[in-house]
């Protein structure tokens, strides 16, 4: 009986852990980019402030392996068409890009709206607008 129980619990315990989803949530520690000085009609590098928190989690919708959201947005701002690599390296694309690594749990943010594309005649935006930016962090598992 020991025997038979024991047996029950471990299948159990490996069926909890595989039907478990893995999702990780991403800090930015340190976010730079580009802004426009509108009175000197310029655009300069700039420093912003790293309040960037990202979810990274299983897709719900398919052909996608992985989402990712800013924390307080429903929709995927960002989708992974692929699962994690044999590097644990995971590739995301949308209206901003993220590349992560599950290893040392880290990631790169780029959102690269502005700039090349802000300012053109009948655009929806205005120079200056939109700033690209590139943020680096670390996640941890939720």
């Amino acid at each position: 009986m020991t025997r038979f129980l024991l047996s029950f619990l471990t299948g159990a315990l490996i069926s909890l852990t595989a039907g478990a989803s893995e999702s990780y949530l991403c800090v930015a520690d340190l976010t730079t980019g580009f802004s426009f000085d509108s009175a000197k009609k310029k655009w300069g590098s700039a420093m912003f402030r790293s309040e960037k928190k990202l979810v990274v989690a299983k897709a719900k919708q398919k052909p996608y392996a992985w989402e990712v959201k800013e924390v307080g947005d429903s929709r995927p701002g960002a989708t992974c068409e692929q699962d994690f690599n044999e590097a644990g390296n995971l590739f995301c694309s949308g209206v901003f890009d993220l590349r992560f690594n599950s290893r040392k749990l880290r990631f790169l943010y780029v959102y690269p709206i502005g700039y090349w594309s802000d300012g053109d005649k009948g655009g929806p935006s205005r120079e200056g607008d939109n700033t690209p930016a590139l943020a680096i962090g670390k996640c941890s598992v939720i």
